[in-house]
């Protein structure tokens, strides 16, 4: 299925109210193309004062559509960030990341008819078909020591690798590509000067192409 933020929300609300008493504020929600994680919480903390503690604010539920996962599917990973959400906001301390309390409300739920798992390995997943008219921005370059490395850029960030490369006393030279080969669909899009050791060979037959 097609997941957005706003679906998120719809669940998230049936869910507060089914099961947290409404007791969660509605936190931001985010659909992302995470591949090692399904789903994730986070938050910030911010002093209060000098004998006050602090407080938690900027509540986040991330979920990742790069697999192909069912309704249900998403809505246990929802779950799951939730019970995380639950257990911060109440300021319950447990005995790890996954420890009693969270396995004691993963349980509850889970008689419910959910499938909420401690962590989930992706490898058993299917990633979700990519549109066949999906571009993929590359950098080819080549260092002084005659190595050869390969990137698929995140294209906002092209102007800020450029700027960095424009820096770089290591690179001798870099070229930009446009790719709609669906393998780099498995590559993540980087942000920053880093890249995938490739070949004299296969760096050249880009050069070629």
């Amino acid at each position: 299925m097609e997941l957005t933020a706003q679906i998120l929300r719809e669940w998230f609300g049936q869910f507060n109210a089914r099961y947290f008493g409404n007791e969660l504020p509605e936190p931001r929600f985010i659909v992302n193309k995470a591949r090692h994680l399904l789903g994730q919480f986070s938050c910030k903390k911010v002093r209060q004062g000098l004998f006050r503690g602090y407080k938690t604010v900027g509540y986040t539920i991330k979920v990742s559509e790069y697999y192909d996962l069912s309704a249900h599917e998403y809505q246990s990973t929802l779950l799951h960030e939730m019970i995380h959400f639950y257990i911060t906001y109440a300021r319950a301390r447990d005995t790890s990341a996954h420890g009693k309390i969270f396995r004691q409300w993963m349980q509850r739920l889970n008689k419910d008819g959910w499938n909420i798992t401690v962590s989930s390995k992706t490898d058993r997943y299917a990633i979700r078909q990519q549109p066949t008219d999906v571009q993929y921005l590359l950098l080819a370059l080549k260092t002084k020591d005659d190595k050869y490395f390969l990137s698929v850029v995140n294209p906002s960030y092209r102007k800020y690798i450029e700027r960095q490369l424009t820096l770089s006393s290591v690179i001798t030279v870099h070229h930009w590509f446009i790719s709609k080969d669906a393998k780099y669909a498995k590559w993540s899009k980087v942000r920053s000067l880093r890249g995938k050791r490739i070949t004299k060979f296969e760096y050249e037959s880009f050069l070629t192409q």
